[in-house]
């Protein structure tokens, strides 16, 4: 009998963790927030970018040239990855980030460098009719993504962390090389999008992430009838 609780308790448990592993995040007509790390994979790396675009049922989110707050840390941050965060106090700037190699609006001092915390606020006007979102990464060496406060991507090189869980912002180093596509900035630059997608270095990567809808569907009230008098 107890093996038989205890086997049942562990399939219980299995099932909860993959139900948290790949529940879909919540997409919000307004205020929606993705919050990437990126890192790279020694301090004295001779680079670093990030570039992100966001869509969804045909319109664009968010694209270099987009509006950022990021932070440069030297310790942990708590709830940094979440939608209610409060990120009034931190840098503002335009994506993409990073330093080295032209490809950045906004440039960041390094080497040394060990990661960055970026956090894209954004409005989605047709989430109620949108099932799917579609991110691009042009990047360099390797990022961990959340949108509304559930992991929605990772670089295929960064598997030492477990998903779900927040990276310490020094978890990144001795992690495998990854470059980025070196296309120019822009505002966006289009042809970034056009590169091939994959993990190899130079390659951007690409995902399909399930959504549902966050908003609640208020119920409309039936008009009173008239009546005669």
């Amino acid at each position: 009998m107890k093996r038989f609780v205890l086997l049942s308790m562990i399939a219980l448990l299995s099932i909860c963790l993959v139900g948290m592993a790949y529940s879909a995040p919540k997409l919000y007509s307004k205020n929606n927030v993705l919050a990437v790390f990126i890192t790279n994979n020694a301090t004295t790396s001779s680079d670093m970018t990030l570039i992100v675009k966001c869509e969804g049922g045909g319109t664009t989110y968010f694209d270099e040239g987009a509006e950022i707050k990021y932070f440069i840390p030297s310790a942990n941050v708590a709830n940094w990855t979440t939608r209610a965060f409060n990120d009034s106090s931190w840098t503002t700037g335009v994506s993409g980030i990073g330093y080295a190699d032209g490809d950045d609006n906004t440039t960041i001092p390094g080497p040394p460098m060990t990661s960055v915390f970026v956090r894209y606020r954004f409005d989605a006007p047709n989430a109620a009719s949108v099932k799917t979102i579609t991110l691009w990464f042009d990047y360099d060496d390797a990022f961990i993504a959340w949108l509304n406060d559930v992991e929605v991507a990772r670089s295929d090189n960064i598997k030492a962390v477990a998903v779900g869980k927040i990276p310490n912002w020094d978890e990144g180093l001795g992690i495998t090389d990854h470059e980025s596509t070196n296309t120019p900035a822009g505002k966006p630059n289009a042809t970034r999008w056009t590169k091939a997608v994959g993990t190899a270095s130079g390659q951007i990567m690409k995902f399909d992430v399930a959504v549902e809808l966050g908003d609640t569907v208020s119920a409309v009230s039936p008009r009173a009838k008239l009546t005669s008098t």
